[in-house]
């Protein structure tokens, strides 16, 4: 066998919140780190997105981050590099089953022979993860992890370097029309900058204003855009978000938030057990979530499509499949990212950057 799938953590009770530490023993070269985390539904009313319930994933070498995620961005980051939803489906029943699963690749591609994970290039690598099931789902009261690597067998690649994923900064806008600073790091090159910002009932370029990336203090703007084209430039790119979501409406009169993917739903299809009359969009949402009105207990399946997964907008920094064409920032003195704001919201700057061996 060319590659194989290897286990890095057994499946075992994650109940408990907790930071699981988890030494990388492995020799052979990592294409891809999934992280399983299933928990048990205890209720139908939605707590929040069930991607909540993982709040970081780290991979660390003694000092050094080599990964520091959190699920909801690692789930956005994977649809910018699959271009296609996650592969499972938002349970809000009871007593279900929500089983996320979470991939961090390390290549452009899985099984990349140019970039992967050499653990044999570091001294004690180990993978740290916080959960906690009561952050997501519905009130669930039981939960599992389980970790496995996408690895190398037979073929044994000599990879220049691996996809290095970090959070870089997060902030909270003080308000509209105010500026953040943040200097980039010039030590590898970048192959994609994310921003990620969103808040319930507000569109993404209510709450971005502008984008602006300089080098050695201006001389070079290779961004300066509108928000809302930046948003456009994502949307016609990469297409919508298409998930699908289960619930038991509770058979409240009022709007019931349910938590999606994407941050601006265009549409919400729904099939209904019973009468289609006893549920329905209660109004436009934006910011992460649907409100349906189920004045009668009903259990249905919506699919929904949108765009923005967890209030996330990629800056592709060159062409992504070709190593050579990301930024160089190695060969400049300094670069600045500027962001405007429009409304105050957390906003976090995720860099994917070339870590050459």
């Amino acid at each position: 066998m060319r590659y194989r799938q290897a286990s890095v953590l057994a499946q075992e009770s994650a109940t408990t919140a907790a930071t699981k530490t988890i030494d990388i023993t492995l020799q052979d070269v990592i294409s891809r780190l999934q992280i399983k985390f299933n928990s048990t539904n205890n209720g139908h009313t939605p707590t929040d997105h069930p991607a909540k319930q993982i709040s970081k994933v780290e991979l660390v070498d003694g000092s050094d981050v080599l990964l520091s995620l959190s699920a909801q961005q690692i789930e956005a980051l994977m649809f910018y590099q699959y271009v296609v939803g996650r592969n499972y489906e938002i349970e809000y029943r009871n007593d279900c089953e929500n089983r996320m699963v979470l991939d961090v690749l390390f290549g452009r591609f899985l099984y990349d022979p140019v970039l992967g994970l050499d653990p044999k290039k570091f001294n004690n690598p180990q993978l740290k993860i916080t959960h906690n099931l009561a952050l997501g789902g519905s009130a669930p009261d039981a939960a599992t992890l389980e970790v496995v690597a996408d690895v190398f067998d037979e073929f044994a690649p000599s990879p220049i370097g691996f996809i290095m994923n970090k959070e870089w900064h997060t902030y909270t806008s003080p308000s509209s029309a105010a500026y953040e600073y943040i200097d980039l790091p010039t030590d590898h090159p970048i192959k994609r900058i994310l921003l990620q910002t969103y808040k319930k009932d507000s569109w993404w370029d209510n709450i971005m204003s502008e984008v602006r990336v300089s080098e050695d203090n201006d001389k070079k703007l290779p961004w300066d855009v509108d928000a809302y084209d930046l948003m456009q430039y994502a949307v016609t790119k990469y297409g919508p978000f298409i998930e699908t979501l289960v619930g038991t409406g509770p058979g409240v009169a009022a709007g019931q938030d349910w938590y999606v993917t994407p941050t601006e739903v265009q549409t919400a299809a729904m099939q209904v057990i019973g009468d289609p009359s006893n549920i329905y969009v209660d109004q436009e949402t934006v910011g992460g979530y649907i409100s349906l009105n189920v004045a009668v207990v009903s259990a249905f399946r919506a699919l929904i499509a949108g765009y923005i997964p967890h209030g996330a907008i990629p800056l592709d920094c060159g062409k992504q499949d070709m190593v050579e064409d990301w930024y160089d920032v190695t060969t400049k003195g300094s670069v600045k990212l500027r962001l405007k704001a429009g409304g105050t919201a957390t906003v976090n700057t995720v860099l994917q950057q070339l870590r050459h061996y």
